[in-house]
């Protein structure tokens, strides 16, 4: 047998048999006008073609096809630190970096906090393939810490897309992955051949960056 503390109840109180069952909290989301922002340019397109790295979310698949997108997922295959190099050696073959896609696929590419989990000494080479599967007048979007120690071990997040501006955190049950800050500049570099369109700091401390990709003569 359970026993339990007993409260007194308010005169007006229904009785226990009458009680109504509290209603779920249901998330409201937190604000991403820098996402916003680029939809509403993309999803103007005919057809708009959209990437979405890291874990799959179900829901803002189904969300973004409704808006008319076709939506590509791929759960992309962080890469490791080179390693370390002695002088006089040979340089060591390295796996690259890539995206099974084609050059000027997409119009949109989702990266979240992918860019987070890149090695610093490898992040030129992921801007680059970020760069080459965007089309001219493309986009992409990436989320970023900006004030947390570095490294750290963190399981990877997937984003739950409740409207355009909307977007719900959800940390997967993934395996623990080595995670970095990377000062702003740097992040800026490593998606050179782009625009920097916005760089916007929510309260939580994550860095909203939508980037442009111009085209030729543009």
């Amino acid at each position: 047998m359970l026993f339990g503390r007993r409260t007194q109840e308010p005169a007006d109180a229904p009785r226990s048999s009458e009680r109504v069952e509290p209603k779920p909290q249901i998330s409201t989301g937190t604000p991403c006008a820098s996402l916003a922002r680029a939809l509403t340019r993309v999803l103007r397109e005919p057809k708009p073609e959209i990437l979405n790295l890291g874990p799959l979310c179900g829901e803002s698949v189904v969300y973004l096809a409704g808006r008319g997108a076709r939506v590509t997922v791929e759960d992309f295959d962080l890469p490791s630190p080179l390693p370390p190099r002695q002088p006089g050696e040979a340089a060591i073959e390295r796996t690259p970096v890539a995206l099974e896609h084609p050059d000027g696929k997409f119009h949109l590419v989702l990266t979240w906090e992918l860019t987070d989990f890149v090695p610093p000494d490898r992040l030129a080479e992921y801007g680059s393939e970020l760069r080459r599967v965007t089309r001219d007048g493309g986009w992409v979007f990436l989320l970023s810490q900006a004030a947390q120690p570095s490294p750290r071990e963190e399981a990877l997040s997937r984003y739950r897309l409740l409207a355009d501006d909307l977007l719900v955190r959800e940390v997967c049950d993934l395996s623990p992955r080595r995670r970095f800050v990377h000062p702003t500049r740097e992040i800026e570099r490593a998606l050179a051949g782009f625009s920097i369109q916005g760089i916007h700091l929510q309260r939580n401390q994550m860095r909203e960056i939508i980037a442009f990709k111009a085209g030729v003569g543009a």
